[in-house]
């Protein structure tokens, strides 16, 4: 039996489709069948049937996926601790991060590359989507989370309370009339349930100009003068242009965390890094603590 095989079904269990697998493995949708096919061969069983124009699992493929996933948590284990081990700061780190991090902390990650030349940082960014470190499809992730799963390892970074902001150029400090300002809300697919609630209390809809899915496309936007929003304290406050327009939200605020894999906690690359990021988040830090 071929374990790349077993890998194919496993695609196709987690992607839900034929096509979707094949997309996810950068296959065509013959291969992946021809492959499944195979692995039939292989077992001597079927794996795969047809219910109703629906191709899934039969009950002995739910079987083999059992085994696949199995074999692919100790595949990941042997991988990760022989990454743990390796002691040289070169080779390539793969960090997890959100769009807002890059945009706010570009000149952190750059003087990481300067400082370790032979590290070559993968940066896995945006804004939909959580990167897995156990299926180490990260070394390293830059999170926002109340609190990180218990299988990974890390320190807390930042942390941030919100409030209302706006180009100083558009309001009064403080505002007169804040129904009568622009807004910057969210496109509902986002997801951000208590801002959305706030505003829908507080902001008429009709004066909500534009709507994003990005926090760094809110940020820009706000400070070209296009509305107010509730951004994170700890970044609004370092922009000249814009002015604070609220008290501190509560119930609003974030923390970010800097993680690893348990299995790389000792890897020389992400130590390297963790420690480089969190030093580098010290002035934002204390900042918050003297505002505070």
């Amino acid at each position: 039996m071929n374990w790349s095989d077993l890998q194919v079904l496993l695609a196709f269990q987690r992607e839900g489709t034929l096509q979707k697998a094949a997309a996810k493995l950068g296959m065509n949708i013959g291969t992946v069948s021809r492959r499944i096919r195979m692995l039939e061969t292989d077992l001597g069983s079927q794996v795969v049937e047809n219910l109703g124009g629906r191709l899934v699992l039969t009950a002995y493929g739910e079987q083999a996926i059992q085994a696949a996933k199995a074999m692919e948590a100790e595949s990941d284990n042997l991988l990760r601790r022989g990454k743990g081990e390796e002691g040289a700061l070169s080779g390539v780190l793969r960090v997890a991060l959100l769009d807002m991090f890059v945009f706010f902390h570009s000149d952190l990650l750059n003087g990481f590359t300067k400082r370790y030349p032979h590290i070559t940082l993968e940066l896995v960014s945006g804004t939909t989507r959580v990167h897995s470190l156990p299926r180490r499809e990260a070394d390293v992730a830059i999170r926002i989370a109340k609190q990180p799963d218990d299988t990974l390892v890390g320190m807390l970074a930042l942390h941030s309370e919100y409030a209302v902001y706006a180009h100083r150029a558009i309001t009064d400090t403080p505002p007169s009339r804040w129904d009568e300002l622009p807004w910057i809300g969210w496109d509902p697919a986002s997801n951000a349930r208590m801002i959305d609630a706030w505003m829908d209390q507080h902001v008429p809809t009709k004066q909500v100009r534009f709507r994003v899915s990005s926090p760094v496309v809110q940020f820009l936007i706000a400070e070209a003068g296009g509305g107010a929003c509730i951004l994170p304290m700890v970044y609004a406050e370092l922009s000249d242009n814009l002015v604070r327009l609220s008290d501190v939200l509560e119930g609003f605020e974030t923390d970010m965390w800097l993680l690893t894999h348990r299995d790389l906690k000792r890897n020389a690359r992400v130590q390297a890094f963790l420690e480089h990021i969190y030093k580098g988040l010290e002035p934002l830090r204390n900042q918050r603590n003297k505002n505070g």
